[in-house]
């Protein structure tokens, strides 16, 4: 009988212990040491552990390399050379790219492996110590008034995508950050802005009454919805009530409904996160949240002061008196609106953060960064020359001159010399030579030229509005210059 060891595993291991046993009962020495090297195999030597690093590559002999040996550092910069053909990129794309890759795109789940390209693995015997890789091929750019560095090198494709996540949108009015407030948020501002923790508050919304339905049939619906009573002005009437109220005697736009009507304490927070949540539904992302004193809800901007009496001494009253000042309503929205100015904002997106979008571009330059313009400095280059000997480039010769003569005109007229540096005059005869009379209109007879002087500035308007003419585009050339926009 065999011992019970030798029953276990499977049957060609069970077999080699048979016989290594059978072969020592029996005395056959040479049998025994061959079961032995079957079963029993030597122990392989163990192999040095690759540097922490070091890229060790062995045998390679991808395409036309030679399976050669290699050691590659990392945190170096390596530059591989060679002659046309001697391997360069089958070893730094085919093999240690190909290998990097691959490996990394192994951690992945089956599902998402998938989605990648597959690379095939080099030929090669072994490579240690690569990390995951990443590939930048040379590529001829095709470049343009547009490009910069990070269009060439494709960083902008990804920093648009990564900015709508990072950024704060600012109201362009009151300038005051705007994001989506949820219901929580609803509470710990309102916590923090109301003193007293057992004062009741109206969480209401506002809803858009249809031009097709009467007020009758859109309370009827309202009412389907379970909801009882308004809000009209500062008073709380219910729905039953509001068709013989006087408030209704003339139509109204929207209707301001309740949600519900709480108490601040710790223990109504879950009723109140859900009357927000069930108000921003209804009221299409919008609600209010309008603090109680005396019973009757707040106004919406300060309660009436007496004759005679500040804002901020009717305030001292009522804390004198025990009374917590009113707050006006507070209000939220769960979108990208400012309620103090009740602006509404479209969502962050990746073309809003592009320079060559028409939604994030520059509606000055168009995403140019400069915009071309007449400079000034070139039609006056030298303002020690005084007026009549030609300070005004353009008015020199030409057609020019006639401009000339009707500046000399009104010189004349308003007393502003001719034969002083331009520099020299007063800056308000400066400001008339460029911008000309004050309320100067092309289009207005009576404010137009030959009754008021239009100035250089004008001038080149003029030249603008006949830019069809090549002789008038070929003069604007010699004015115009870029400027950063």
């Amino acid at each position: 009988m065999f011992h019970p060891c030798f029953i276990r595993g499977s049957t060609a291991s069970v077999r080699l212990r048979c016989v290594f046993s059978v072969a020592v009962g029996a005395g056959f020495p040479r049998l025994a040491s061959l079961a032995r090297l079957s079963y029993f195999p030597r122990r392989m030597s163990k192999k040095s552990p690759p540097p922490a690093n070091v890229i060790r590559l062995r045998g390679v002999r991808h395409n036309n390399l030679k399976g050669f040996d290699l050691d590659l550092p990392l945190g170096k910069l390596i530059v591989v050379t060679g002659l046309s053909g001697s391997g360069k990129s089958s070893l730094a794309f085919d093999t240690l790219y190909a290998e990097g890759q691959r490996r990394y795109i192994e951690t992945f789940s089956p599902y998402a492996r998938q989605f990648f390209d597959r690379m095939d693995k080099p030929a090669v015997d072994s490579i240690e110590g690569i990390p995951p890789a990443i590939a930048i091929e040379q590529r001829n750019a095709v470049r343009s008034t547009r490009s910069t560095v990070g269009t060439m090198t494709e960083i902008c494709d990804h920093l648009k995508v990564l900015w709508p996540h990072l950024a704060t949108l600012h109201c362009r009015k009151c300038g005051k950050p705007v994001e989506k407030e949820s219901a929580q948020k609803v509470w710990e501002r309102v916590k923090s802005e109301v003193r007293s923790q057992e004062s009741e508050c109206l969480v209401t919304f506002d809803l858009a009454l249809s031009e097709k339905l009467s007020l009758k049939e859109s309370l009827d619906l309202i009412a389907k919805q379970g909801y009882q009573r308004l809000l009209v002005g500062e008073e709380i009437i219910r729905l039953d009530d509001a068709l013989s109220h006087s408030a209704f005697r003339t139509p109204h736009s929207a209707l301001t409904i309740i949600q519900d009507r709480l108490k601040l304490t710790a223990a109504n927070r879950a009723r109140f996160i859900e009357a927000c949540e069930q108000a921003y539904h209804f009221g299409k992302g919008k609600l209010a949240v309008r603090a109680e004193w005396g019973g009757r809800p707040a106004r919406p901007s300060r309660p009436g002061v007496p004759p005679g009496q500040s804002a901020d001494e009717t305030s001292a009253r009522l804390e004198a008196a025990g009374a917590a000042a009113p707050l006006g309503p507070l209000h939220f929205s769960n979108k990208f609106h400012c309620a103090a100015c009740d602006l509404d904002y479209r969502e962050p997106s990746p073309a809003l953060f592009s320079f060559n979008h028409p939604v994030g571009a520059c509606p000055t330059c168009k995403g140019f960064g400069r915009t071309i313009g007449i400079d000034y400095d070139l039609a006056l280059p030298d303002r020690s020359l005084t007026l009549a000997a030609g300070a005004v480039r353009p008015w020199r010769t030409g057609t020019g001159a006639e401009s000339l003569a009707d500046m000399a005109k009104f010189c004349k007229k308003l007393r502003v010399p001719l034969d002083v540096p331009f520099r020299e005059l007063s800056a308000e005869h400066q400001c008339w030579v460029m911008d000309g009379d004050p309320g100067y209109d092309s289009s207005d007879p009576a404010n137009s030229w030959p009754k008021k002087w239009y100035g250089v500035k004008g001038y080149f308007r003029w030249l603008e509005s006949k830019s069809y003419k090549m002789h008038v585009r070929v003069l604007l050339s010699r004015y115009r210059s870029y400027t950063r926009c």
